[in-house]
C-alpha cells in the first residue's frame, strides 16, 4: 500500500496527460498538491517541510526556467525578424528530406545544442514546423534531441555534479580514491550503454516524422548515426581524450558532420549546395553568439570568476540549513538573456516585430515555468518526506526509513527483485526524472538510496555499474518528462492533444530503452 501511494502522484499525471489530454501544466498543480497531502497525511512530513520543498525546489529549477523562459524569447524574435526563416532555408538547401533533417538537427544539431546548455524543446519547435514538420512531429523530435546522449546535457553537469554530491554523502565505491576519478568512471561507464539507447533515439525520431517506412527507408542513417554519436563519447571517456564537460559537445559535431556527408554521398544531384553567406551568418548570429558564450563561460577559470563576481550578495537562505548561490554570471540563463538583448541590436526588429515577439512570448512562458518549477517541487518534497526541522537543521524524523517515499520505492523494488535489482535499478533513474523534470535532479536524490540498495543486494563493487544504469535511466527519461513536453508544445502555441499524442507515442519505446539498459546492467553485473 506504502509503494502504491507513493508512486500515485506519479501515475496521476501519466493518466492525466495520457489518457485525459491534460497539458503538463495542469497535472504540475494536480501532482503536486497531491504529492503535498500524501506526504502530510500519510508519510508523516510536517507542512512547514512541504513548504520548505516547494520553495527549494521551485529555486533550484531556476537555472531551468530562466533558460526555457530567455530561449523562448530569443526563438520569438528571430522568428519575427525573419532570421529564423532564413536559417530554415539554409538548412534545406543542405539536408534534402524530412528523416535527413531529423538525423541532421535531431542526433547532430540537438546533442550539440543540449551538450552546450541550450534549451531544444524551448528553441527546435519554431524550427521544425518552419521546414514542414506536423506539430506532434516537431514537439517529438525537439524533445528527442535532448536524449541520446542522456548524461553529457549542460557541459555534462548530470554526470560531474551528482559525482560530487555523492563523494560528500560519503559514497566510497572500491577503487575510487577522489572526485576526479569518481566523474570519470561515472563517465565511461555511461557511455558502455549508449550505443544501443543512442540508436533507438534515431529510430524513435524517424518514427516521429513518417511512422515505420521512414525507420525502412532511412534505418542505415539512424544505425550509423547513432553508433556514432555514441561511439565518439565512449572513446573520449574510455581514453580520456578530452575533459568531460566536452564530451557532448565533440560527440554532436562528430554525428552533424557523418550525417551531412553520408546523405550527400547517397544522392544523385551533386549541385552545389548554399553557402554559409553574409545572410545566413547574420541570421543564424544569436545562435553562434550563444556558442561561443557557453563554450567561454564554462571554461572552469572563467565559470570560477563569473561565480564569485557578487560574492554573497546572490547567496540567500531558504530553508533550514538549505541555502542557494545563484551564481547569476556563471549560469547559461544569464548568458541567454545577454544575446537576447544582443540579438535586438544585430537583427534589428521594427517595433511592431518587437511587440509582437513579447506580446507571444508573455503568453506562452507561463505554462514551461509553472510545469517545471512544481515538478522540480515534487521531486523535493518526495526526497524529503518523513523529515523533520530539528534546531534549525532538516533531518530524517522517526518515520524516516519507512516513510520517506523515495525509499520506498527504492527499497520496496530491491525487495520484489532481490538478486535481479539491475534489471529494475535504471527505472528508479527514469521515476526520479520524470517527477523532477531532470536527470541531475534525479541523480542527486537517488544516489544515497543506490547506494544502500546496492550494497545490500549486491555489494559496493556494482554501485559504479548500478548508479550509470541509473544515470542512463533518467536521460531517456527526458522523452516523456511532462514539463519539456509543455515547453515544447508552449513554443509553437499547441496544448493538451498533442502533448498527450506524444508522451502516448513514445512512452513504450521509452521503457522499453530503460529496460534494455537493465538488462545490459545485469550481463555486466552477474556475467
Amino acid at each position: 500500500m506504502e509503494f502504491l501511494i507513493a508512486i500515485l502522484p506519479i501515475l496521476v499525471v501519466l493518466i492525466g496527460m495520457v489518457f485525459f489530454h491534460r497539458s503538463g501544466t495542469f497535472v504540475s498543480i494536480i501532482g503536486w498538491i497531491l504529492t503535498a497531502i500524501v506526504a502530510v497525511y500519510y508519510f508523516k512530513t510536517p507542512w512547514n517541510v512541504v513548504w520548505g520543498a516547494s520553495l527549494v525546489g521551485i529555486v533550484k529549477a531556476l537555472g531551468i526556467t530562466l533558460a526555457v523562459t530567455f530561449t523562448m524569447l530569443l526563438i520569438f524574435i528571430m522568428k519575427e525578424t525573419g532570421a529564423l526563416k532564413t536559417i530554415i532555408d539554409y538548412v534545406k538547401g543542405i539536408t534534402r528530406t524530412k528523416e535527413e533533417q531529423a538525423l541532421f538537427i535531431g542526433m547532430g544539431f540537438g546533442s550539440l545544442s543540449t551538450a552546450l546548455g541550450m534549451v531544444t524543446p524551448a528553441m527546435f519547435p519554431p524550427i521544425f514546423r518552419l521546414l514542414g514538420f506536423a506539430p506532434i512531429a516537431a514537439i517529438g523530435i525537439s524533445i528527442l534531441c535532448y536524449d541520446p546522449l542522456t548524461s553529457f546535457a549542460l557541459f555534462s553537469i548530470p554526470v560531474t555534479l551528482p559525482a560530487k554530491v555523492a563523494t560528500l554523502f560519503g559514497i566510497k565505491p572500491p577503487g575510487i580514491t577522489n572526485v576526479h576519478e569518481f566523474i570519470w568512471d561515472f563517465a565511461y561507464k555511461i557511455t558502455v550503454f549508449l550505443p544501443p539507447v543512442s540508436v533507438m533515439f534515431a529510430f524513435l525520431m524517424l518514427l516521429m516524422v513518417g511512422g515505420t517506412q521512414a525507420m525502412k527507408r532511412h534505418w542505415v542513417a539512424a544505425l550509423l548515426s547513432g553508433l556514432v554519436l555514441s561511439g565518439t563519447a565512449f572513446l573520449i571517456a574510455r581514453f580520456r581524450i578530452l575533459p568531460v564537460e566536452t564530451i557532448g559537445i565533440a560527440a554532436g559535431f562528430t554525428t552533424m558532420l557523418f550525417t551531412y556527408f553520408y546523405y550527400r554521398s547517397k544522392v544523385q544531384d551533386h549541385s552545389e549546395r548554399p553557402r554559409f553567406g553574409g545572410k545566413v551568418f547574420k541570421a543564424a548570429s544569436p545562435f553562434i553568439l550563444l556558442i561561443l558564450f557557453s563554450i567561454v563561460v564554462n571554461i572552469p577559470s572563467v565559470k570560477k570568476t563569473l561565480a564569485n563576481v557578487l560574492g554573497s550578495a546572490e547567496v540567500f537562505h531558504l530553508f533550514a540549513q538549505h541555502k542557494v548561490d545563484l551564481n547569476i554570471f556563471a549560469h547559461v540563463w544569464f548568458w541567454i538573456f545577454v544575446v537576447c538583448i544582443l540579438s535586438i541590436f544585430i537583427l534589428r526588429p521594427s517595433s511592431e516585430q518587437l511587440e509582437n515577439a513579447f506580446s507571444t512570448w508573455i503568453k506562452r512562458i507561463w505554462g514551461p515555468f509553472i510545469a517545471y518549477s512544481l515538478f522540480f517541487a515534487v521531486a523535493f518534497i518526495m526526497a524529503w518526506s518523513a523529515m523533520e526541522v530539528v534546531n534549525g537543521k532538516l533531518t530524517p524524523g522517526p518515520y524516516f526509513k519507512t516513510h520517506n517515499m523515495d525509499m520506498i520505492i527504492a527499497m520496496t523494488l530491491k525487495d520484489i527483485f532481490g538478486k535481479a535489482y539491475p534489471l529494475i535499478a535504471p527505472f528508479l533513474g527514469l521515476i526520479g526524472a520524470f517527477v523532477g523534470g531532470s536527470e541531475t535532479a534525479s541523480n542527486v536524490l537517488f544516489a544515497k538510496i543506490q547506494w544502500g540498495a546496492t550494497v545490500s543486494t549486491l555489494g559496493a563493487q556494482a554501485f559504479m555499474w548500478i548508479y550509470a544504469a541509473h544515470a542512463v535511466g533518467g536521460g531517456i527519461a527526458s522523452a516523456i518528462t511532462p514539463s519539456k513536453i509543455t515547453n515544447a508544445a508552449a513554443t509553437i502555441g499547441v496544448s493538451g492533444r498533442e502533448e498527450g499524442r506524444f508522451i502516448k507515442a513514445v512512452i513504450f519505446p521509452v521503457l522499453f530503452m530503460v529496460l534494455v539498459t537493465g538488462i545490459i546492467l545485469t550481463l555486466i553485473v552477474y556475467f
